[in-house]
């Protein structure tokens, strides 16, 4: 993904719809994972800060999907994450 920035319009144009339902199913995971009355209040802590981080990149998916579907001419804007790490 390196190499100019239409390759990576082209990249997330061929892969968002894969991103988005892997970011659900993460979403999905981690939110079972917090519903678990023996996890401990370190890691409970920690899964409820990626599943904002993972809220936020839905977010992301969204509104690109949005725009895309709005516009049917031009390239995808390169999705970056809405602020730092989610892990």
């Amino acid at each position: 993904m390196d190499a100019t920035e239409t390759d990576r319009n082209a990249f997330w144009e061929d892969n968002l719809d894969a991103f988005r339902r892997t970011v659900l199913f993460a979403i999905r995971d981690t939110s079972d994972a917090l519903l678990s009355p023996r996890i401990t209040r370190r890691w409970r802590l920690e899964l409820k800060g990626q599943l904002l981080g993972l809220l936020e990149y839905l977010e992301l998916a969204d509104r690109h999907l949005a725009r895309r579907s709005l516009s049917s001419e031009g390239p995808l804007q390169v999705l970056a994450p809405a602020r730092g790490r989610i892990h």
